[in-house]
């Protein structure tokens, strides 16, 4: 006569498996990521703001120029976070933890920089310029863009006019241009540091949009006429 061992199996919770079942859908998935994404952003700008205008009050009581380039990455910051909370909702949003990780990073970084009020240098006028080059170049390219903008790589619809008949990633070439505008006008070390990592996660960022982008067959023949990714005949 032979006796078998009760056999034990590990208890099932209802709410458990309720929750695997909601978050399973990409859907919610993808509003709840969005979401965050958004919250995110804004506790981020609102340290960065209370940085940047306490800057700007400096600047004027010392009568500087270096205001302009405080006021350009002002304007630009905002206008990002703007059109990120009025945004429309994306055909296809990455759920990649690599593309999320490349998108939040390079955001937090930007508005990580900090001005450095009460100095001057000889080159602030050329910083300057470059700056304003920077924000216009970004204007254009974010008001051509519209409520397709996002941060985390999604499809909201194509843009490939304006400036997107340049290089395919205009607003991130006015970011280059404004970054090294502002860094030459507040040449720190911890600027430095924030501005070197940004554009070392920028590039894998681009291509994890492209990633994404590339999905769509118009996307793929827009890749084809516009060679160029950030700056005309170098990438």
């Amino acid at each position: 006569m032979s006796t078998s061992k009760p056999t034990t199996t590990e208890p099932s919770f209802a709410c458990s498996y309720a929750w695997r079942t909601w978050w399973s859908d990409p859907v919610i998935r993808s509003r709840v990521l969005d979401t965050l994404e958004r919250a995110s952003i804004l506790l981020l700008f609102g340290s960065f703001l209370q940085a940047l205008l306490a800057s700007i009050g400096t600047a004027i009581r010392l009568g500087q120029s270096v205001i302009i380039g405080d006021v350009m990455l002002l304007i630009t910051e905002t206008m990002m976070v703007f059109m990120v909370l009025f945004r429309r909702g994306a055909k296809k949003l990455s759920l990649r933890p690599g593309d999320w990780a490349l998108a939040f990073s390079a955001t937090c970084l930007s508005l990580l920089a900090r001005p450095f009020p009460g100095q001057t240098h000889a080159w602030d006028q050329v910083a300057i310029v470059l700056t304003i080059i920077g924000l216009s170049t970004q204007l254009i390219s974010k008001l051509t863009l519209g409520r397709r903008f996002g941060v985390v790589a999604a499809n909201r619809g194509l843009c490939m006019s304006g400036p997107y008949r340049l290089v395919r990633h205009p607003i991130y070439m006015g970011y280059v241009l404004l970054h090294t505008g502002f860094f030459l006008l507040n040449p720190t070390l911890w600027n430095l540091c924030v501005f070197a990592i940004l554009y070392t996660i920028k590039i894998p960022r681009i291509l994890a949009e492209e990633r994404l982008l590339g999905q769509d067959p118009e996307y793929r023949q827009y890749m084809q006429k516009v060679r160029s990714r950030l700056i005309p005949g170098l990438f």
